[in-house]
């Protein structure tokens, strides 16, 4: 992994190299092992390298043609280098003398900005062509690696990270209040839009081009609405992603050393360490499995259908399978999610909306580390490839007049559940099919949709100037809208909306790279073109990938009717909680934007009412968990930006 950036003078003048240099230096805790530049003329190229895959060791960036006058630096790893090497003509004996990223740059030297089209991996890239005076920027269509730009009249920069862009004269981390707005309230990202009012995101599956002073962008990949896998039976179904998950993980096991996993009690987490330990175990090949845990001890109260300790499900696994080493990690019981808050903002550049889960990341990145790990497996996206629970397919049916079918289904979920009531089919077969505006005003009226002030510690004065809810409607994020029954659409446009770039980033810190092989291009296209009625059925959602896996998961991961919480015992430790939660309130207080942004009277009226018990109570959890601590951290980082530019 690298990380990138790079500074174009647009007037002419000679590039200033003392701020392609701190652009460097700034992104070199994301890239400790070399940093090179390279300049000509009116710009610069920067790279800092984590040496990550073998090939690494190879790498020369940036790297530059001079009859071709082409530069290019580049983040990522190709997952298809075999391919690219026949499709581009190069000997196998010199093949295995680069790089990914010299591979890259042939494939840029001969499809120009079409190149992406070709690429499969995790990346992001820059190519300059001083004789056209013509920059592009490229990024993978899952955006699992960041990047960032910013254009005056007289300069373009781009840098992996916004931090590094901070080192143009002239720019500061002035926050873009429609952006912190959409953040604070639960909006996901749409646009190229940053947090900062002058820094924009090269946006998934994009390209950014700058031609003489015009700046374009297009998508150089999405993902086809209207494709569908039709097979002969619901076997092929299974075999086909069998198929699909072995090649996706393979692709991800690419390391010069150690590889580890985290290893919940979910299916996703588990199935990823499953099918890498079976992939390694072949290659007589170890694998570290990572599980969190609360302390040891805690029996404390968690919320109906959730279960507090993930350890069970996930060690029936991790017995499974000679080759890992399972590692459970208890929280520190001193440890509190305010402990390194400052530190991860400073890292992210952004506030973490789930400060509870940075501590427990953060201690299993830390162990890895200290044992060498390079690659560190999740399954984060796997609810929209693998696990994908089905519910669309309700509705759907009877939008359709499929009513023996809807029937079938009903009598398999009551043998399932006995006490299954036919009226608790009744609300996922036709909420989805209803016109908004009943819908919502029913769900209100049960309570089973929260407002704003529920779940976001937002100011009322300010979310009021922005018209919160009008804008959430306009955006496409209402969160009082109901779930489309069109399910294949409706995660795609989820996905698109996904964005964790910046998180990836933060685990090079530790020298090692996150890698998902849900997330892997060719495995969402197919888990996406599959019917939805592969995922519904025999009375069970997750239907496809509960068969896929019967026989490799334990029944304490493929039966278990509740779901892992991470974290469950964030709360305890009050005493020192408490007081940090005052102290960062006061210093938020000293922040005349921070109480213009958040309800601060609020957040110390939650703080003076922390409850001693209930915490199996959702709307305790909703209220304190969420609402307050998510403001913390959404504080925390209005004051990081600030402070920035003082």
């Amino acid at each position: 992994m690298s990380a990138i950036a790079g500074l174009i003078h647009l007037n002419g003048s000679h590039l200033d190299r003392d701020t392609l240099y701190r652009m460097q230096t700034l992104l070199c805790p994301y890239g400790q092992d070399a940093q090179h530049s390279w300049h000509q003329g009116s710009a610069g190229l920067a790279r800092t390298l984590l040496r990550i895959t073998p090939e690494d060791s190879l790498d020369r960036q940036p790297l530059w043609h001079q009859g071709q006058q082409l530069a290019m630096v580049f983040d990522g790893r190709l997952d298809n280098r075999e391919e690219l090497i026949a499709q581009l003509d190069i000997a196998p004996s010199r093949a295995v003398q680069m790089a990914d990223s010299e591979i890259a740059f042939h494939a840029c030297a001969r499809w120009d900005s079409e190149a992406p089209r070709h690429l499969l991996g995790d990346y992001t890239l820059a190519c300059w062509q001083p004789r056209r005076q013509r920059l592009w920027l490229a990024r993978d269509p899952l955006g699992m690696r960041p990047l960032f730009w910013y254009w005056r009249d007289d300069l373009f920069a781009f840098a992996s990270m916004p931090k590094a862009l901070f080192a143009v004269p002239g720019l500061t981390k002035t926050l873009c209040e429609e952006s912190l707005h959409d953040y604070l309230c639960l909006m996901p990202m749409s646009g190229p839009q940053s947090l900062y009012r002058d820094i924009f995101r090269v946006e998934p599956g994009q390209v950014v081009e700058l031609d003489k002073g015009r700046l374009d962008k297009r998508y150089h990949f999405r993902f086809d609405p209207d494709r569908e896998i039709r097979l002969g039976s619901d076997d092929e179904y299974v075999e086909a992603l069998k198929e699909q998950l072995e090649r996706a993980t393979h692709r991800r096991l690419r390391s010069r050393g150690p590889i580890a996993s985290h290893l919940s009690s979910g299916l996703d987490s588990s199935t990823v360490t499953a099918v890498a330990a079976g992939i390694l175990e072949q290659q007589d090949a170890p694998l570290l499995a990572y599980t969190a845990a609360p302390r040891k001890g805690f029996n404390g109260p968690v919320p109906r259908q959730r279960h507090a300790d993930e350890t069970v499900g996930a060690k029936a696994l991790a017995d499974r399978f000679d080759n890992i080493e399972h590692v459970i990690l208890h929280r520190d019981e001193t440890a509190t999610p305010l402990d390194d808050l400052h530190e991860v903002i400073e890292q992210l550049d952004r506030a973490p909306l789930n400060a509870c889960n940075m501590v427990w990341e953060k201690a299993i990145r830390e162990n890895a580390a200290q044992r060498g790990v390079k690659v560190l497996l999740n399954g984060n996206l796997g609810n929209m490839s693998i696990s994908h629970d089905g519910m669309p397919y309700l509705p759907w049916l009877l939008a359709h007049g499929k009513w023996l079918t809807l029937a079938k289904l009903y009598r398999q979920f009551k043998e399932r559940n006995p006490n299954l009531h036919w009226r608790r089919m009744i609300r996922p077969c036709l909420m989805p099919l209803m016109p908004n505006a009943i819908w919502r005003a029913r769900e209100r009226s049960r309570r089973r949709i929260a407002t704003l002030s529920e779940y976001s510690s937002i100011n009322p004065t300010w979310s009021h100037r922005m018209n919160s809810e009008a804008r959430a409607r306009r955006m496409g994020f209402d969160l009082s809208h109901q779930p489309d029954w069109q399910g294949r659409k409706q995660r795609i446009t989820s996905l698109y909306r996904i964005d964790t770039g910046e998180y990836n980033a933060i685990t090079n810190l530790h020298g090692m790279e996150d890698r998902d092989p849900t997330a892997d291009r060719e495995l969402m296209a197919f888990c996406l073109a599959i019917p939805e009625s592969q995922y519904l059925g025999d009375g069970r959602t997750k239907w496809l990938i509960r068969r896929t896996m019967q026989g490799i998961l334990p029944s304490e991961i493929l039966d278990t009717p509740t779901r892992g919480l991470q974290a469950p015992d964030w709360h305890e430790n009050a005493e020192k909680l408490l007081p940090q939660m005052r102290l960062e309130l006061e210093k938020l207080k000293a922040h005349e934007s921070a109480g213009r942004y958040l309800d601060l009277e609020g957040m110390e009226q939650a703080i003076s009412e922390w409850p001693a018990e209930g915490w199996d109570d959702p709307r305790v959890e909703a209220r304190f968990r969420l609402w307050l601590l998510r403001g913390m951290s959404v504080g925390g980082f209005i004051r990081y930006a600030e402070e920035g530019n003082e």
